[in-house]
């Protein structure tokens, strides 16, 4: 506000001066462009027709990857002003199907900008006009960047988050682009280290049990191998000429669909998409190329690989060859009562063939996972194993669960004192407290960030502090610890131990706070011990929030253990004084060692 009333000043002021001088001046002043998450929406509806649906009078999902990209593309073209290409698509789940006379009723909008790329949220529902109901079909983020006429990248405005929910998706989107950046490394390393369990297919010659009669057709992975070549007209591109990726993506599915049809000698229904990573451009006059094949089929389940290049033809010869980039694709397969069918059996092809498997049954592996760290979704146990294959992911949940808890609005103040805020706030059962320490001094929010993610500090200022050891470091911002804390809840003298991941996160931008997630992990190299309670913690930490640099408060967040829950509601006077003296412990340290 204040850069813009000083511009408005001296425009009034050239105003007065001769109008020569006052056009000079008024054409050098220069406001910065900001751009609000709401300036990027964009809503597009659809009825699903005959030409949309396949067989089983269901929404072909070609057509829908194709929409997807394109409302997405639109957000993202809003931010930029200039026309966006498609640079990754992450995992894509579907979780319900549209029918035929359906709604499909798609909303896109620019979670974060970077420097020149940018992520867009985008949510997928439909809805039954006769019904009047609604059900949710996936979510989606894609990653676009912006040409000039030159084909080069352009810079992004400013972008600014006025509301709680934006700023959650504005940090998490960081969190993301982590993800996207690690990806290829990181399944390439899990792939090499995979062992196939025979339990991981249905190939013929890894059945785990004799007894069961399968079909006695016999399905070879050569059999399942597509070939189709596109050519990129202008209808498929913008006017750059380069080809939406929507419409590479629409087909790839078209490919991935005939070969799970070879297998199953029928329709398959798609599932999921990993992530999609365009490696280079495409545009108007390239042929593209799409192989296919099955990669693995498991009980109603299978994978397809697609692999995309590019060529044109130059000098009268057929030039280079061009990886544009390659998917992998999961289809269940129906039969005609719309009930999971049986699959043949599969024989994949030597040397390549059994590679491919391995490969598609560790990303199933993978994928499970994923799904069930991100779910956010309260199970009994409250933490979750830890390997290599979801390190990544158990990561991202972490910060994710913090960023969500911390960014509610809807806190119920439960007794304050001049410097420490008790809140409490309860969600579907669940029940959640925040403490809040604020600091009246200033203190710069690096050394409070450096105090709140030291172990040897925390010796110092926690008084349930027992000990704590360093079980893996994970990157130089996560690593898992085991930690033993003085038992609260309990007359037992044995001691609360837990093994926890933490993940401390600087801001990737000025505006956003400094945070230390928490979370339980079972590691089978730190089993129970006997002598110590082990405890579980399914999302826990502090925020440190700053203005210019300054911090002006840290707060404590917990997802209650249902063990504690009890303990709270028969003793919240008890609790207040508990965390009253921990948050005081801190302050007085802060201050001391600054």
């Amino acid at each position: 506000m204040l850069t813009v009333n000083c511009a408005i000043q001296n425009v009034v002021e050239c105003l007065w001066k001769t109008p020569q001088k006052a056009s000079k001046a008024v054409c050098s002043i220069q406001v910065e462009n900001v751009v609000f998450p709401t300036e990027t929406s964009i809503k597009m509806s659809q009825v699903i027709q005959s030409n949309h649906i396949n067989k089983y009078n269901v929404l072909d999902g070609g057509q829908l990857l194709k929409w997807v990209d394109t409302c997405a593309c639109l957000s993202a073209e809003r931010l930029a002003g200039h026309p966006c290409v498609t640079v990754s698509v992450d995992d894509l789940y579907f979780e319900s199907e549209v029918e035929l006379g359906q709604i499909i009723n798609l909303h896109a909008q620019v979670n974060r900008a970077f420097t020149t790329s940018m992520e867009v949220g985008i949510k997928v529902s439909c809805e039954s006009l006769k019904e009047k109901k609604h059900k949710t079909i996936c979510e989606a983020f894609l990653t676009f960047v912006a040409l000039d006429d030159n084909n080069k990248k352009v810079a992004l405005p400013r972008f600014s988050c006025q509301t709680a929910e934006e700023r959650e998706r504005f940090s998490l989107a960081s969190e993301r682009r982590k993800l996207r950046i690690q990806h290829a490394k990181t399944m390439k390393s899990l792939l090499h280290e995979y062992k196939l369990s025979p339990m991981d297919s249905r190939a013929r010659s890894q059945s785990p049990n004799k007894d069961v009669v399968f079909p006695s057709n016999v399905v070879h992975g050569g059999d399942t191998k597509v070939e189709s070549v596109e050519l990129v007209l202008p209808p498929h591109a913008n006017h750059h000429g380069n080809t939406f990726g929507g419409q590479v993506m629409s087909w790839m599915e078209n490919v991935a669909s005939i070969s799970a049809g070879r297998l199953c000698r029928g329709f398959a229904t798609l599932r999921s998409v990993d992530m999609v990573y365009f490696r280079g451009p495409s545009t108007v006059g390239d042929r593209i190329v799409l192989r296919s094949v099955v990669n693995n089929v498991f009980q109603n389940s299978l994978e397809v690989g697609v692999r995309v290049e590019a060529y044109r033809y130059k000098d009268g010869k057929i030039g280079e060859r061009r990886h544009i980039n390659s998917a992998f694709l999961t289809y269940e397969v129906r039969d005609e009562s719309q009930n999971n069918q049986l699959l043949p059996q599969f024989v994949p092809e030597p040397v390549d063939g059994q590679r491919r498997q391995k490969e598609a049954a560790a990303r199933r592996k993978i994928r499970f996972d994923r799904r069930y760290i991100l779910s956010l979704r309260r199970q009994d146990r409250l933490s979750v194993k830890w390997n290599k294959a979801n390190a990544m992911y158990l990561c991202y949940g972490n910060v994710t669960s913090l960023t969500r808890i911390s960014s509610r609005t809807d806190w119920q103040v439960a007794s304050s004192t001049e410097t420490i805020v008790l809140s409490t706030r309860e969600e579907s059962g669940v029940l959640s407290l925040s403490a809040t320490l604020k600091l009246i001094k200033p203190l710069k929010v690096g050394y409070v960030f450096s105090v709140l993610k030291s172990v040897k500090a925390r010796s110092e200022w926690d008084p349930l502090f027992l000990s704590e050891k360093l079980i893996e470091r994970i990157s130089d911002e996560d690593a898992i610890y085991r930690t033993v804390v003085k038992n609260v809840t309990s007359k037992s003298e044995n001691p609360n131990d837990f093994v926890l991941l933490v993940s401390d996160r600087k801001p990737s931008s000025p505006n956003e706070p400094y945070q230390v997630a928490i979370r339980s992990v079972a590691m089978k190299s730190v089993p129970p011990v006997e002598g110590f309670s082990r405890t579980e913690v399914a999302c826990a930490g502090f925020v440190a929030r700053h203005q210019d640099g300054i911090c002006t408060n840290v707060t404590y967040y917990n997802e209650m253990n249902p063990k504690l829950v009890s303990y709270i509601s028969s003793d919240m006077a008890g609790l207040s004084k508990l965390h009253c003296h921990i948050l005081n412990e801190l302050h007085g340290y802060l201050y001391k060692n600054a």
